[in-house]
């Protein structure tokens, strides 16, 4: 009867939290809006501090193509973000592009000539632009241990996935890939947790409890995109990778020596077309 009494009072307390239908409820003050910032917006302050973005500049795109897609209960979608080239705009502005273009969406220029409202030869020409793709993305097997001794004990797991990304930058006078960068991440995510179940005499308690963290996977994609960028660049201009490389240095584990010496040795041959940036 107790038992009864007490789940009808708890039903009534819940149901006195709940608006009517014609109410509006009370909404929770969240955290406050914020610029997202990542580790590497120091290093595109620095690339802008050199002022060797030289001419116009612009984005085609950069595109998902991994192929891997979420399926959940709150519906469908994929992993990546599909906003990759917009990500890249933006760093051209703060990494002290001269002028940066948009071409992420030519509809409205397009409209407008074909209104006769501006004609097409009034558009700045770009003279470099940015292509690319995300084109992996693997999951790797994780790690896990647990302990239990008479039901009680703690466990942990681990889990990783990897990322990759492709990026040509090109000179769009002669379509020529002046610079390129492939760069991968891993992305960590951990879980710990303390269970209890067993039986005190006849009544059985079962107590969890949980807790983990996440690498968030679009913001290490906006990392990834930035780290790319500057080594574009100073690929070809190797005053900027001496000026700036201090702010690598802060970082773990962005450096591939082997990379670093693939990537010289090609924009070596490309460094005449190169001249003008």
């Amino acid at each position: 009867m107790k038992k009864i009494l007490f789940s009808i009072g708890t039903l009534f307390l819940i149901s006195g939290c709940v608006a009517s239908a014609n109410t509006n409820i009370a909404l929770e003050d969240g955290p406050p809006v914020q610029s997202i910032t990542t580790p590497y917006d120091d290093l595109l302050s620095c690339v802008a501090e050199q002022k060797s973005m030289q001419g116009t500049w612009a984005v085609g795109e950069i595109l998902d193509q991994t192929g891997k897609r979420s399926i959940d209960t709150d519906g469908n979608g994929r992993f990546i973000s599909q906003g990759a080239g917009d990500m890249m705009q933006t760093m051209l502005t703060l990494a002290g592009a001269e002028k940066t273009v948009n071409r992420r969406d030519p509809r409205p220029i397009i409209m407008e000539v074909n209104w006769g409202l501006r004609k097409a030869n009034a558009f700045k020409a770009m003279d470099y632009y940015i292509t690319g793709s995300i084109n992996s993305l693997d999951f790797l097997p994780g790690a896990a241990a647990e302990l239990s001794i008479a039901g009680i004990g703690p466990r942990y797991r681990q889990h990783r996935a990897v990322v990759g990304l492709d990026l040509h930058l090109t000179d769009a006078k002669t379509t020529e890939v002046i610079s390129a960068v492939n760069i991968s991440k891993q992305i960590f995510a951990e879980q710990a947790g303390f269970g209890l179940g067993r039986f005190f005499g006849t009544t059985l308690v079962d107590f969890d409890l949980n807790g983990g963290n996440r690498e968030p996977m679009q913001l290490s994609l906006r990392s990834m995109l930035q780290y790319g960028l500057y080594k574009m660049v100073s690929n070809i201009q190797p005053e900027i990778k001496a000026a700036c490389q201090y702010t690598i240095e802060n970082v773990q584990g962005v450096e591939n020596l082997k990379q670093s010496k693939i990537n010289e040795s090609f924009t070596t041959e490309n460094k005449t077309s190169s001249s003008e940036l």
